[in-house]
């Protein structure tokens, strides 16, 4: 994409349509064995005794998850290496099948202490099939101002 976006061209309230995704069943039991040995990740008989219909997502594959849900927004800015203040909030479980649609809305702008960037408050909502919010999450990005802009 030639025409990104700078921080200039960005204000609170604009909405950025994510990927959408689907929670891969072998992908999403093989993350949980590598990486979270909470057994109602990858058990079906531990996920149901704790009153899961089946096994469920872990919170770092979710995470993941909305990492590769919106590498097609960063794409469209002039986007800095970024991303404090980072909080997910898992509000429904994830199961494998579930397919998430993922919306990014703009909170709030500032402009940077440093010359030609600003700062993005954003949400990152992801709804699953159902029209539930399966979590949320919500950060603080950095991007390029236009060149020649204030402060250059």
């Amino acid at each position: 994409m030639t025409d990104k976006l700078y921080f200039e061209d960005i204000a609170k309230g604009d909405r950025f349509a994510g990927a959408t995704v689907t929670v891969e069943r072998e992908e999403m039991l093989d993350f949980g064995r590598r990486f979270d040995d909470q057994p109602m990740h990858f058990d079906v008989e531990a996920a149901k005794a704790m009153g899961f219909r089946d096994v469920v997502a872990c919170g770092a594959y979710t995470f993941a998850l909305s990492s590769k849900a919106t590498t097609h927004i960063w794409q469209q800015w002039h986007f800095l290496p970024s991303g404090l203040g980072v909080q997910l909030d898992f509000l429904a479980p994830l199961f494998a099948g579930d397919v998430l649609t993922t919306e990014l809305e703009v909170l709030g702008t500032r402009p940077s202490s440093k010359p030609v960037r600003g700062w993005l408050e954003t949400i990152l909502r992801c709804t699953n099939q159902s029209g539930e919010t399966a979590f949320t999450t919500r950060a603080h990005f950095l991007l390029q101002g236009r060149p020649g802009g204030k402060g250059e």
